[in-house]
Formats: structure tokens, sequence, C-alpha cells
């Protein structure tokens, strides 16, 4: 139960729409012939990911199109990288949200009595992390990655989560190939 809740928590982190995706982290093998890679497939999902279907199916389908529009092809037979992912999720606390009251009453000439009072509620907010690598499928060495944590908007549609999908994946893949220095 736990585990599908960090999942829907992470399903939920894409699905903030209205605002502009986060900046991805990347990180890649400076060795790695990065213009060799031009047909992939996926590895098996495993983890946090192996827990909803949907999501997984949303984040493959955007990863496979954006990287067609790169120029990559998906094959299964022989590919030259495997695609790898990893879903997680945490809930926040910090800060809160306070409301108070208070009733003054006046006694006598100068004496006053006040009652007040006031409850604090902490502020939480769920947070999801995305890491896609991409690992070279004859030396299974890692050549790239990319992480993105973003928070979550739990009221979102299904339109408004793929939206999110769409835009995070583009800030991670517009990192892909690197630029040469």
């Amino acid at each position: 139960m736990i585990m599908k809740n960090i999942v829907l928590v992470f399903m939920l982190c894409f699905a903030t729409g209205g605002y502009a995706a986060p900046l991805p982290v990347t990180d890649y093998d400076t060795a790695a012939d990065f213009a060799a890679l031009k047909t992939f497939d996926w590895m098996p999902v495993t983890g946090n990911a192996a827990g909803d279907e949907l999501l997984v199916k949303k984040i493959r389908n955007t990863v496979d199109a954006q990287l067609q529009a790169k120029g990559c092809n998906k094959a299964a037979d022989n590919p030259d990288f495997l695609i790898g992912m990893e879903l997680s999720g945490k809930t926040i606390s910090g800060g809160s949200t306070g409301v108070g009251v208070s009733v003054g009453i006046p006694v006598g000439r100068m004496g006053r009595v006040s009652v007040g009072g006031g409850k604090s509620k902490t502020s939480e907010k769920k947070e999801g992390t995305l890491v896609i690598d991409f690992v070279d499928a004859k030396t299974k060495s890692l050549v790239w990655r990319a992480t993105v944590t973003d928070a979550v908007n739990p009221s979102a549609t299904p339109e408004q989560k793929q939206q999110k999908i769409d835009e995070v994946i583009a800030a991670m893949l517009a990192q892909f190939p690197p630029k040469k220095k």
C-alpha cells in the first residue's frame, strides 16, 4: 500500500499543469560515443514504477516519441542503448497556516479581560522524482542520466497529467545527446 501511494504521489507530481517544467539534472559518460546511439529499447519495469502501469505507459510513449523526433528508432532486436526508469515520491512538511481568534471585553473603568486562541496546521506538499537512464546495450554501462523532481497536484485531470509528462520529458531530453564542449 505504501509503495502504491508513493507511485501515486509521483504520478500526481507530473499533473501540475500551468507552470513551466522544472529543470532536470543530467550527467553522462564523457567517453561515450553518443553519435552511435541510434536505436533503443526499454529495460523491464522494476521498483516503484512497476506499481502504476498507466503512468509507465504514458512516460514510455512520451520518451519514445521524443527520441524518434531526434532521429532515434525503437528496436527490440539489437538496440544500441536501453532505457530504464526509476520513480519515487515523498511528502514534505514545511511552514504552517494559522487561524486565530481573540475577544476583548472591557471590565470597569480601567480593567480588561481578553480571551484568545489559535490553531496552526502544518503545510504539506507532495513531491515526485523521475530518473531516466540510458545504458549501453553492449557494455551494460550507464552512459546518460536525467533526474527531475517536481511538486504534486492531486486534483489534476488525465489530460493535465499527460501535458505535464510531455513537458518534463521534453526538458529532460533537451539535454540528450549532450553538447560537445
